[in-house]
């Protein structure tokens, strides 16, 4: 009986350990595939000093990469930056480099 249940924890934690590697705000991991970190990805864990999920402006208020930008990437307009917020980073990088291949 106790080795049915030891296996049955182990597949509840092999089938739980995606769910854990996801993002607070829950739609996808915070890495990259291949366990690099996407520049945002590693941008957010840098800035967010606290580890609250969020990136305030006081947070914020030296990164250069974010001067005049907070209030753009703050869609919902609640004083913080989440992570897919963040995201938009990555779409503008993969966007401008796709502009820059065709010329």
């Amino acid at each position: 009986m106790k080795r049915n249940t030891l296996i049955a924890m182990a597949i509840a934690g092999l089938l739980a350990a995606p769910l854990a590697a996801r993002s607070a705000d829950g739609d996808r991991p915070k890495t990259a595939p291949a366990g690099r970190a996407s520049p945002s990805a590693a941008l957010f864990e840098r800035l967010d000093k606290n580890q609250d999920g969020f990136v305030t402006r006081d947070e914020a208020r030296d990164a250069t990469e974010l001067q005049g930008r907070f209030a753009e990437l703050d869609k919902d307009n609640d004083g913080k930056i989440s992570r897919g917020e963040m995201r938009a980073l990555d779409s503008e990088r993969s966007a401008a480099g796709s502009s820059k291949a065709r010329k």
